[in-house]
């Protein structure tokens, strides 16, 4: 990001202008820029910003992972019943 400084662009436009007109001039840029900037650091995502943001997507993935957890556990258990169901049928058929 580029910085004008006020004394450069003022002695830049003192040349082609009279001193107060030049004068004008530099502290209408002046203004400008620290508006711009003021709207730009305004925008700017400080530290603690991205701490925060950090600690969320935490939270999520550790919920996320004990969704995860859950749901691997109703699998596996509905996968064991199923297949002692299934041994149960073929050993009661072999052996009657």
């Amino acid at each position: 990001m580029a910085y004008a400084n006020t004394l450069k662009v003022f002695e830049l436009l003192r040349p082609a202008f009279d001193e107060k007109q030049a004068a004008k001039i530099s502290e209408a840029i002046e203004s400008a820029l620290e508006t711009n900037n003021s709207a730009l650091f305004s925008q700017m995502a400080t530290k603690s910003d991205l701490e925060k943001l950090e600690e969320r997507f935490e939270r999520r993935l550790a919920e996320t992972k004990t969704d995860i957890i859950k749901w691997m556990f109703i699998f596996w258990v509905g996968q064991v019943a199923s297949i002692v169901g299934i041994l149960s049928a073929i050993l009661f058929a072999f052996f009657k």
